[in-house]
């Protein structure tokens, strides 16, 4: 498989589960959190990376699915609700600021 079609696969699947878990209460989705957590530390490990780097790739998974999960929730909202929410652009750093992750 080349790395093109992996890559469109990984990002079909991490939107799938984004748009699952945009549906469960905020406080049932931690589970599910922390499965993406894991699997995707196996995978970075499996494919070589180090095991604190593979824990660094894995939180960044993770923090991606949740910002997906937020973009799905807004988007999600009434017309009216949303507005609300359109003041500036907040930015958050949930990790390191270090350029590339190798996945």
């Amino acid at each position: 498989m080349s790395v093109g079609a992996a890559l469109g696969q990984l990002l079909r699947l991490i939107h799938r589960r984004a748009m699952k878990l945009a549906t469960l209460p905020e406080d049932e989705r931690d589970p599910h959190y922390d499965h993406i957590r894991l699997s995707c530390c196996a995978a970075a490990e499996h494919i070589g990376q180090e095991p604190d780097q593979a824990a660094i790739t894995a939180n960044d998974m993770v923090e991606f699915v949740r910002a997906l999960v937020g973009i799905i929730e807004i988007g999600s909202r009434p017309d009216h609700e949303r507005s609300a929410d359109q003041g500036s652009p907040v930015l958050h750093s949930g990790g390191q600021e270090r350029g590339t992750t190798r996945i």
